[in-house]
């Protein structure tokens, strides 16, 4: 998974002129691409179900893959271990360190704590002892580009170059007051959906000030 530079070119948008102290109301969350860069101040909207990728570990003899990788909402988020206890057979724990649902085996899909997966052997069969890394971001932390559909619920804070998959970056998610003519992808009915979650759009559109309510 990619995560956002730290030093962004072009620059980060000026879209906030106020938010709640101590930075509570950004969010460290997860934008999925589709092969387009995601600048600065774009509105935001949820993903229904999380995300989740698959990979062997370092030192693992065999290098099974996995297909289509479902994340429902009751899925905790976090990194899961995938431990084989036979070329084909293997458990997942969670974050936690508990067993989640039955012995897994390799071919055939594996359901339970809200995650959907089916391993497939690769080149290199694995062994006893090799171990699978599955990284989850539990639904609620996933977004995408606003697009008129759903709700608008967060501003894009990062700008994220153009990829295809899904990019670590920071938003807006609550409590703050953002600049509309620095804002992409705003519709009047995503300015009202963003208002419900406390972020609150100042200016007129068309016109390049600020206004705010009077004391």
């Amino acid at each position: 998974m990619a995560t956002a530079a730290l030093y962004s070119n072009p620059p980060l948008a000026d879209f906030v002129l106020s938010e709640a102290h101590g930075q509570r109301s950004r969010d460290n969350i997860v934008v999925v691409q589709d092969g387009e860069a995601v600048v600065s101040g774009t509105v935001l909207k949820q993903v229904a179900n999380g995300l989740g990728e698959f990979s062997m570990a370092e030192g693992a003899t065999g290098n099974p893959t996995a297909g289509t990788i479902t994340v429902g909402g009751t899925a905790a988020g976090g990194l899961y271990s995938v431990e084989f206890t036979t070329a084909t057979q293997f458990k997942v724990f969670g974050p936690n360190g508990d067993q989640v649902g039955s012995n897994g085996t390799l071919g055939s899909a594996f359901s339970a704590g809200g995650l959907g997966f089916t391993l497939t052997a690769g080149d290199t069969a694995a062994k006893a002892g090799d171990r699978g890394i599955l990284e989850v971001d539990a639904a609620g932390g996933v977004y995408e580009a606003f697009d008129g559909t759903g709700d608008a619920v967060a501003v894009l804070y990062s700008h994220l170059v153009a990829a295809t998959g899904n990019t670590r970056a920071v938003g807006f998610t609550s409590d703050c007051e953002v600049k509309r003519s620095a804002l992409t992808g705003l519709t009047a009915a995503g300015e009202t959906a963003l208002r419900t979650r406390g972020i609150k759009v100042r200016g007129t559109a068309g016109l390049p000030g600020i206004s705010t309510p009077a004391l």
